[in-house]
């Protein structure tokens, strides 16, 4: 699950991946440091990946359910440390994604879909 965290979604205030247990319901965090996460998917490996609509300041009003800054996403791999990787940045106002084989489809707020080709391959992310 992707917890977006308290205003104004900094990436050191509780913007974090958290497992949830489904027998006992324990929650765990898997890893943390990205502003205003929205999605989580599991790419070719049972990699996770993150996507983060980005940085927080108000930019379309002090209202809490306002969307991130323009252009701040980002989609990154989270890593066995709980640390992330950022595959490419700059994304505007993503809202959801998918995996299908190596590529991610990614949505953002006004419908536009991008596709990231070879999200696990270096050198990440070729866009188009």
């Amino acid at each position: 699950m992707a917890q977006a965290g308290e205003l104004p979604h900094e990436t050191e205030n509780g913007s974090a991946v958290i497992s949830i247990d489904a027998k006992s319901l324990a929650t765990t965090e898997v890893g943390s440091g990205a502003p205003l996460l929205v999605d989580i998917e599991v790419g070719l490996g049972r990699t996770l990946y993150a996507l983060a609509q980005g940085r927080w300041t108000g930019f379309f009003g002090p209202d809490p359910g306002s969307p991130a800054d323009p252009m701040t996403g980002s989609l990154s791999r989270i890593n066995a440390d709980g640390s992330f990787t950022e595959i490419v940045g700059g994304l505007n106002l993503p809202t959801s994604m998918e995996f299908i084989g190596n590529s991610a489809y990614i949505v953002n707020l006004i419908g536009e879909i991008w596709v990231i080709d070879d999200v696990s391959d270096p050198p990440f992310g070729k866009s188009r």
